[in-house]
């Protein structure tokens, strides 16, 4: 049987791993779900929070490129909420709205870089980019229209090898104080900090 050197065994070693990163370029995609803790403000600076915890399910799809010692990716990320109903001082925005903020939030969609590098036996990353998400906010007591708006998102996470994807965990918070679309009679503000658990194939 044919011996191979020390050398010839650690090179195998690093071409092998050399080749595994290289395969971790390109797109991927996955979905997963989130808990949001969101709050908003009838105008920026008013002084009158509502707010409300819910879930949501969303799906991610990017691109990564390795390099030696850190990845970098691109990708878009949008989240469905559901069950949302913000109160302020106890009451229920689908009970009577005191003021021109959200009372629901619908949807988030996000566009952001990403950078990360290995910490341990994970990946840690953290991404910056655009959001905008779309919601209901009152236009009167009882009644709600649509509005949409815009600002930053950043975040933090963690994320490992699991069968032949991979599993991420995250924090995002979005600051959405930019009115795009305004509902009927007012000019809210839209804040959240998310925690998320997605599953991604690439």
């Amino acid at each position: 049987m044919k011996k191979f050197s020390k050398k010839s065994v650690i090179l195998a070693a690093i071409l092998t791993c050399g080749g595994q990163v290289a395969l971790a370029d390109g797109p991927y995609y996955g979905g997963g779900v989130a808990i949001y803790s969101s709050k908003s403000e009838p105008a920026p600076g008013a002084g009158i929070d509502s707010e409300d915890v819910y879930a949501a399910i969303g799906g991610t799809i990017g691109y990564r490129w390795d390099q030696p010692t850190v990845f970098f990716g691109v990708e878009a990320d949008a989240d469905i909420a559901f069950g949302s109903d913000f109160e302020y001082s106890g009451t229920a925005c689908s009970d009577a709205a005191s003021a021109p903020y959200y009372c629901e939030h619908n949807a988030t969609l996000r566009l952001r870089g990403v950078v990360g590098a290995p910490v341990g036996s994970f990946e840690g990353f953290a991404s910056l980019g655009v959001a905008a998400m779309q919601g209901q906010g009152a236009d009167s007591p009882t009644s709600t229209s649509r509005g949409v708006n815009t600002g930053y998102t950043v975040g933090l996470g963690l994320q490992n090898d699991f069968n032949a994807g991979k599993l991420r965990y995250e924090i995002v918070y979005d600051n959405l104080e930019n009115v795009s679309t305004n509902p009927d009679g007012g000019d809210p503000t839209f804040e959240s900090v998310s925690l998320k658990v997605s599953y991604l194939f690439n």
